[in-house]
C-alpha cells in the first residue's frame, strides 16, 4: 500500500456501521414495546410516524456511537501500552504494520448490517472482527517480540479486558440491585 493513511477512516465507518445496526435493531425492539403498552398510538398525535421513528433511530445511534467511540479510545491507549511495555519496537514500526487491520471491523461493520433483526448475529460479527483483529495484530508484530513478550502482550489485552467488563458488568449489576431494593414493594 503506498499511502500509510489510506486506512484511516476506516474505525470510524466500523464504528458508524455497527452503531447503525444496533441503532435499527433497538429502534425496532423500542417500537415494538411502544406500540404493546400503548404509547405509541399518544405518540403519534403529536408527531408522524416517519419522525418518531427517526428520533428513536437517532438516539439509540448516538448513544451506541458514543459507547463505540470510547471502546476504541480504550482499545488504542491498551494496544500502545502493550506495545509500549512488551515490544523491541521503539519507532513506531510496529503501529504502521497493524494499521491494515481496522478491514476486520470495516468487513464485521458491513456484515452487521445483514443482522439488524439478530442481537446475537450482530454480536457475533463483532467478536468475530475482534478475535480476526487480534491474530492479525500478534502476527504482524511477532518478529518485535520475545515469547516473554508475546506471552505478556496476550495476557495484558486479556486481563485488561476481561477486568474492564466484569468492572463494568459489576457496576450495572450493583446499580440493578440498589434500585430494585428502593422499590417499595
Amino acid at each position: 500500500m503506498k499511502n500509510t493513511y489510506f486506512t484511516s477512516y476506516f474505525p470510524l465507518i466500523s464504528i458508524i456501521l455497527f452503531s447503525v445496526s444496533l441503532a435499527i435493531l433497538t429502534e425496532l425492539k423500542t417500537l415494538e414495546l411502544l406500540k404493546q403498552i400503548g404509547i405509541y398510538r399518544g405518540m403519534q398525535e403529536f408527531f408522524s410516524p416517519t419522525w418518531i421513528n427517526f428520533a428513536i433511530f437517532f438516539v439509540f445511534f448516538l448513544i451506541y456511537f458514543m459507547v463505540f467511540a470510547a471502546l476504541k479510545l480504550i482499545a488504542n491507549t491498551l494496544l500502545e501500552l502493550s506495545l509500549l511495555f512488551f515490544t523491541k519496537d521503539s519507532n513506531g514500526e510496529s503501529l504502521r504494520k497493524i494499521r491494515a487491520g481496522s478491514f476486520f471491523y470495516l468487513g464485521g461493520g458491513t456484515l452487521s448490517l445483514a443482522f439488524v433483526q439478530s442481537f446475537y448475529g450482530i454480536v457475533i460479527v463483532l467478536l468475530l472482527a475482534t478475535l480476526g483483529y487480534f491474530i492479525f495484530f500478534v502476527y504482524k508484530i511477532q518478529e518485535t517480540l520475545t515469547f516473554g513478550g508475546l506471552i505478556g502482550l496476550v495476557l495484558f489485552q486479556t486481563l485488561s479486558w476481561f477486568t474492564f467488563f466484569m468492572t463494568v458488568t459489576y457496576v450495572c449489576l450493583q446499580l440493578y440491585n440498589s434500585i430494585i431494593a428502593s422499590l417499595p414493594i
